[in-house]
């Protein structure tokens, strides 16, 4: 097997097992996005000398960069981080870069088709167009959601992620 061969292997893989710890427990596993950078970092090596290992670590760089502020704020939680940096070990930074993108689009979808199923679209719009007359008003203010409301809960991230990774290859 070449290079792509393994590198596509080692990504979907790591996909999977992150999505679906993610989904069951919550949790992107450390194990999970450590094998995946390390195998990367390996293999880019391998067949590439120091220009895949080059690669590799501004892959990671480039996906650290995109999540850490959106971590920072309490938008995602480490693990997304790490798995993006992960895929960024395998991809490169170009396609990283793409594949952060394409997830937050995917993860828009995702949040609002989560809001909706949860009944909480209406007190969403609601805070929006409320913020909305306050920015026409030059009064620009964040209105946060209650803590019951469905817009303040977090989802599993790591499906987004996937979703976003395989759109940027395609």
């Amino acid at each position: 097997m070449d290079l792509n061969g393994w590198a596509l292997t080692t990504l979907v893989a790591g996909l999977v097992i992150a999505v679906l710890s993610d989904l069951a427990v919550r949790r992107i596993p450390n194990a999970v996005t450590f094998t995946m950078v390390i195998t990367a970092l390996f293999l880019h090596t391998w067949f590439g000398q120091w220009e895949g290992l080059l690669f590799s670590l501004a892959g990671l760089l480039i996906g650290l960069i995109c999540f850490l502020p959106l971590y920072v704020f309490a938008a995602l939680g480490a693990g997304d981080v790490k798995l993006l940096s992960a895929v960024g070990a395998i991809v490169g930074a170009k396609v990283v870069f793409i594949a952060a993108l394409m997830t937050v689009m995917v993860g828009g979808v995702i949040a609002l088709a989560y809001i909706t199923v949860r009944g909480g679209l209406p007190a969403m719009l609601k805070r929006y167009v409320s913020m909305f007359w306050l920015l026409l008003a030059r009064q620009p203010e964040y209105i946060p959601p209650a803590p019951d409301e469905a817009a303040g809960l977090r989802f599993p991230y790591a499906l987004a992620i996937a979703c976003g990774t395989l759109l940027a290859i395609i």
